[in-house]
This record gives C-alpha cells, structure tokens and sequence, in this order.
C-alpha cells in the first residue's frame, strides 16, 4: 500500500514484519513546508516557532519523534546512527535522482481521474 514515510516508521515499529521501500522506478518527492498567512495575528511568534523547529536540536529530537525524515542537515548528524543511516528514509542520490515532484494537471485532469476511480469502486465481476 501506499503510505507516508513517517506512517511507515510508526507501522513498522508495531509490527517487524512489514516494510517500507520506494518503487525501483521511483516516487514523489514530497516535502512539509512552513508558512504564514498573510491573515495571521502573531507573525513575530510565528517566526520564533519556526526558528525553534529549525534548531538543529528540535529538528532531530521531532524527526526522531515524528519518525519523518528531516532536510536539517545539522540535526541530521544529532541523530543516532540507527535513525540518520536507514537508507529507508535517509535515501542515497541514486534513488533521489528518480524521485519526482507531481505536477498539478489542472481540474480537468482531475475530474477524469475521479471518474476512473468511481469507476474502479463501483466495478463488480
């Protein structure tokens, strides 16, 4: 199935028999982002708690927790071995280079696919 890597390390930390592995062909490259509304009352504490997140400190001690992998490459060498050198999470560039960021296709592109969907749940043999 498919599932988010930080899911992965939670699912296999409940049951050893399962795994997690990037298609040889590749995958999405996805990322988390931190961003402020333009609508947002605290902007100045909105910075501070990113800084606090971006601490190398904090960064591992979440990536640790949340089981994500993190792109703060000191925190990264914070983390235990066992964590920052699973290439499950921490791929080499041979894998990154076939990764990609999906492309929005538009609405159109979008309706069809939820056509072929509803098309997929509703079949019967």
């Amino acid at each position: 199935g498919v599932v988010w890597s930080g899911d992965a390390a939670e699912i296999m930390w409940e049951n050893e028999k399962l795994d997690y592995v990037v298609p040889k062909e590749g995958s999405n490259l996805w990322f988390d982002n931190m961003v402020i509304p333009k609508t947002a009352k605290n902007i100045e504490g909105a910075h501070q708690f990113m800084n606090f997140m971006l601490d190398p400190e904090n960064a591992a001690q979440n990536a640790e927790y949340v089981g994500y992998s993190t792109p703060n490459e000191k925190a990264l060498e914070l983390l235990p071995e066992d964590i920052s050198g699973d290439e499950r999470f921490y791929p080499d560039a041979e894998l990154t280079d076939r990764l990609e960021v999906y492309e929005n296709l538009g609405k159109k592109m979008l309706a069809y696919y939820n056509e072929l969907f509803l098309e997929f749940k509703m079949h019967k043999k």
